[in-house]
């Protein structure tokens, strides 16, 4: 592994990553360019800035990575819209009716907020034991990602071969190359 950190000087205009012209994983020839892109947490001109990082994958490598978001996307999505689903009947029709204009929706706002977060944790139990079940099949790589909820509350994004997040008060981005020799080229085309 290794890892590279490139400073950010402004938040309003992020620094422009160059990726080697090859897979960021393996090395081959890139055959798709995967665009990943983390909020700055600032607005320019009334927009919110994002850091945009074109990430280049060849073919097979590309294949990978969509078979790995078929057992981590894909199950907590289905899984926690059923069982949210499932968790929303029973809560709205065991909680109270409101009395007043302001409270007549209650049930509906109740059964709501009790199916997210049954279908939150439910879809990530889920995705948890689809991961350890398959972690033979796909090895590390899938090990290695953060569960699709903890990804929802973090600065970092992640692709096979490649994970980048923000280091402390968004002062640089850290990528860390599961490939050394894609990450030493990096390094000598952007610092």
């Amino acid at each position: 592994m290794h890892t590279v950190e490139v400073p950010i000087k402004d938040a309003k205009n992020p620094p422009k990553i160059i990726f080697p012209d090859r897979c960021v994983n393996c090395g081959k020839p890139k055959h798709v360019v995967m665009p990943m892109k983390l909020i700055m947490g600032v607005e320019k001109r009334g927009q919110g800035v994002l850091m945009d990082f074109p990430v280049p994958l060849c073919a097979e490598c590309e294949k990978k990575e969509q078979r790995i978001t078929y057992v981590t996307l894909v199950p907590f999505l289905i899984a926690g819209l059923v069982l949210g689903v499932i968790a929303f009947i029973p809560a709205m029709l065991i909680a109270p009716e409101g009395t007043s204009q302001q409270t007549l929706g209650f049930p509906f706002v109740f059964g709501g907020l009790v199916g997210m977060v049954v279908g939150a944790i439910g879809g990530t139990v889920v995705e948890f034991v689809l991961k350890l079940l398959l972690a033979p099949v796909y090895g590390q790589l899938l090990l290695k990602r953060p569960l699709t909820i903890l990804s929802f509350f973090n600065d970092s994004e992640n692709v096979i071969g490649l994970s980048a997040r923000f280091t402390d008060k968004k002062k640089s981005l850290k990528l860390i190359f599961e490939n050394d020799v894609i990450g030493k080229e990096f390094k000598q085309l952007n610092l």
